[in-house]
């Protein structure tokens, strides 16, 4: 009997955690805009490394979303869901970013105002809630 609870535990710790590194990717994903807005330089490295991120950003989504529909069926659809709100909302955004001047100054890296993530937040509390049943 204390190997079965264990194992549950065990279970549910690494759904846990799997689920949070989703969510983490994802959050990673809305930070780029600041990322973007933020960089140093307009050099073809930044350009470079910056796009990177974005596309190893994209590729832990689907790693993640793809995951999730093997292992945990109830939750792909809401990570999906997620997945496609945030990259309508921070798409925008980075293209927004990158039509900005590099920041030059300490003081021009308060942006000042944050950039919307009403759609994104819905969303991850609606998937958010679903792994919580799913657990």
């Amino acid at each position: 009997m204390t190997y079965a609870l264990n194992q549950r535990a065990v279970r549910r710790e690494r759904r846990a955690k799997t689920f949070a590194e989703a969510l983490t990717a994802v959050e990673e994903y809305l930070e780029m805009p600041y990322r973007i807005r933020r960089r140093p330089e307009s050099s073809a490295s930044v350009r470079q490394q910056l796009t990177d991120e974005v596309s190893g950003l994209l590729a832990r989504m689907a790693f993640h979303q793809a995951w999730l529909q093997i292992e945990a069926s109830s939750v792909a659809g809401p990570y999906a869901a997620l997945v496609a709100t945030a990259r309508a909302e921070a798409g925008t955004q980075m293209s927004l970013a990158w039509q900005q001047q590099p920041l030059t100054s300490d003081d021009s890296m308060n942006l000042g105002s944050a950039y919307p993530r009403d759609r994104s937040n819905a969303a991850r509390a609606a998937c958010i809630e679903v792994m919580r049943r799913h657990l």
